[in-house]
């Protein structure tokens, strides 16, 4: 990852304050931290485009991003939450499903898409709360994306 010691152990620290990650050892979180990037976006930038190939993970350090689906806000998530989980567990790669956007001035951790889906074989605890929140999120996403949530209530007849 290329940073000092202390900036590393930094980022176990802030590893550790994510549920996911809370019960794991400091040697797990750091042979995940061999495969990352720290990466710094100014507010409004794009992250990820919908429909790009590229299949990491970003796990947000500071600040916080939005998920948009035809120019709809789909969900904002923030410290310690990530996103690009879906693209990173498909077995063949597929396009992104939304852009994400820096909402703030945000920093991330990127994990290689690789690197993640060994990590999570070495980990299934990580991996069932991951399956968990991403059910979660398709469960929110499909209810936000949904015509239903627009109709007029029912009148009484």
């Amino acid at each position: 990852m290329g940073e000092s010691k202390s900036g590393r152990k930094e980022t176990v620290g802030l590893l550790r304050r994510v549920p996911m990650f809370s019960e794991l050892t400091d040697e797990d979180l750091k042979s995940l931290l061999k495969d990352t990037t720290e990466e710094s976006f100014q507010s409004g930038s794009v992250i990820i485009k919908d429909g790009s190939w590229l299949a990491d993970l970003y796990i947000i350090l500071d600040g916080g991003v939005e998920v948009v689906k035809r120019r709809k806000i789909i969900a904002r998530l923030g410290v310690g939450q990530f996103f690009g989980e879906m693209a990173v567990l498909n077995d063949e790669p597929t396009g992104r499903s939304a852009d994400v956007m820096a909402g703030d001035q945000t920093r991330c951790l990127r994990v290689k898409g690789v690197a993640w889906r060994a990590f999570l074989r070495r980990n299934p605890d990580v991996a069932l709360a991951v399956i968990q929140l991403l059910a979660a999120r398709l469960r929110q996403a499909s209810w936000t994306l949904s015509e239903l949530q627009n109709l007029p209530a029912e009148q009484s007849r």
